[in-house]
């Protein structure tokens, strides 16, 4: 697509145009130290080796000083105070140069092509940026009542996506690509949105997306399931009261979106007109899987209902009271609005 076309977004398209490829790995979690080695060691063996690796070490002094000293050949960016991932991200993307940006998990390994099929798929004329599937690597039993419609609630790829590429609204954020455009352009992640220690919700992504998508609508996101990623779901995620949770903030975040792009909901609608189909599904089940079944309907049933719950929650508690997005003067103000 012509760089007119797309509203002035530079068009790619081909390795003749010298594109650079960074990975920016997000951490603040000290235990998960040793995960994150081993996702900086599988960049190391990609089939296209990316130009630049950064990693952004989130409030925990101690997990730099690890870092520093164990994890070479990087960029390391420290952030003296717990800013939240949306933040992280974007001081990822300011210590690098690179035309495309890819973001890994910490607790995650990227396969031999990841970069290779994720940068490509980027650099396609036409595309803002595009996301790859996560698979789980279960550290311990997966519950018997978590649908495979509800693995979002653990950073996966989840029944209901697409199993072939497709365009999509917006990109998974710990295994994607964005053109930097989207950062110098539109100031990248909105901070006020994302993973905090206030919320364990997203949105973050979502948002970003569709501003972009505002910004030139000639342009699309896309999901290319080949880049995979082998994402850890450690014990302390395999409970109901973490995605409930996960589920409910996801939901007060997801109505903030909602309230500043409209329409900005329709793939979760969709989502959810499918879910009565797979609560009757499980319920149908005859046999020795019957107690699973109904464990996996109740469990859908469940966190289904804490979305809505957070939906209906995040609009009567902020929709009133938060100020347009696009506003640096408005930050402190929405700050202060979802700290209460």
């Amino acid at each position: 697509m012509a760089s007119g076309a797309a509203g002035g977004l530079p068009a790619r398209g081909d390795r003749a145009v010298n594109s650079t490829v960074a990975v920016i790995v997000c951490a603040h979690l000290s235990e998960r130290a040793q995960q994150l080695t081993e996702a900086v060691a599988s960049l190391r063996l990609q089939s296209r080796e990316p130009d630049e690796i950064v990693v952004v070490v989130d409030g925990n002094a101690q997990l730099a000083s690890y870092v520093r000293d164990t994890v070479k050949g990087i960029t390391l960016v420290e952030l003296p105070g717990r800013a939240g991932l949306a933040v992280a991200r974007n001081e990822g993307v300011r210590s690098c140069s690179s035309h495309v940006i890819l973001f890994l998990d910490d607790d995650a390994l990227a396969d031999a092509l990841w970069v290779e099929l994720l940068a490509a798929a980027v650099e396609e004329p036409g595309v803002l940026g595009a996301s790859g599937a996560s698979l789980p690597l279960w550290d311990a039993q997966r519950p018997v009542w978590l649908a495979d419609e509800f693995l979002w609630t653990l950073g996966c790829s989840y029944a209901g996506q697409p199993v072939r590429r497709a365009r999509v609204r917006n990109v998974y954020g710990g295994c994607c690509g964005l053109r930097r455009e989207l950062f110098t352009e539109l100031g990248g992640y909105d901070r006020r949105l994302g993973r905090s220690e206030a919320s364990a919700g997203g949105g973050e992504e979502a948002e970003l997306c569709l501003r972009a998508q505002e910004r030139w609508p000639d342009c699309a996101f896309v999901y290319e399931p080949l880049a995979q990623i082998r994402h850890h779901v450690p014990a302390s995620r395999l409970t109901m009261k973490y995605v409930l949770r996960r589920a409910f903030d996801e939901g007060r975040m997801k109505a903030t979106v909602a309230w500043l792009h409209r329409g900005g909901l329709s793939p979760e609608v969709r989502f959810a007109y499918r879910l009565p189909m797979a609560i009757v599904r499980d319920l149908g089940c005859l046999g020795r899987g019957q107690v699973r079944g109904v464990a996996r309907a109740c469990g859908s049933l469940l966190v289904g209902s804490a979305v809505v719950l957070g939906l209906v929650v995040g609009r009567r508690s902020r929709i009133d009271q938060i100020p347009e997005v696009t506003t640096p003067a408005n930050v402190n103000e929405l700050e202060r609005v979802a700290a209460t």
